[in-house]
């Protein structure tokens, strides 16, 4: 662990930053959902697939979280529902401004992921 953090951690900082600079410079382009902002969301959303079946491997075979398991849990399927929500939402409302709604979960994946990190090591 590097600073505290795994490098499932410095994952989601690093795809949801980059996922939420793509959404952001399409949007004050006044360009539309595209392939490059919604593929940068379905990015997030394919590791956090990833990261769910890395969450059920460690917890059948490695230490259980510190934390309450039912709260990681929780956040962790929270977190796989936004950009599934956002992606759908960039589907139906087609204007630029959904570029901003995809944009929001990159952050927010990240601030999950950061928090279901504190569950599991330090709580």
């Amino acid at each position: 662990m590097l600073w505290g953090y795994d490098g499932w951690f410095w994952a989601a900082v690093l795809l949801g930053g980059a996922s939420f600079l793509v959404c952001v410079v399409q949007a004050l382009r006044g360009r539309r959902p595209d392939d490059w902002t919604q593929g940068s969301v379905l990015l997030l959303e394919a590791f956090l697939l990833a990261y769910a079946v890395g969450s059920v491997v460690m917890h059948v075979l490695g230490p259980a979280p510190t934390g309450s398991a039912l709260e990681y849990w929780g956040y962790l399927l929270t977190a796989l529902l936004i950009p599934a929500g956002t992606f759908v939402w960039s589907l139906v409302e087609r204007s630029a401004w959904s570029n901003y709604v995809l944009a929001a979960a990159g952050p927010v994946v990240a601030i999950m992921v950061y928090r279901m990190n504190f569950i599991w090591y330090y709580q």
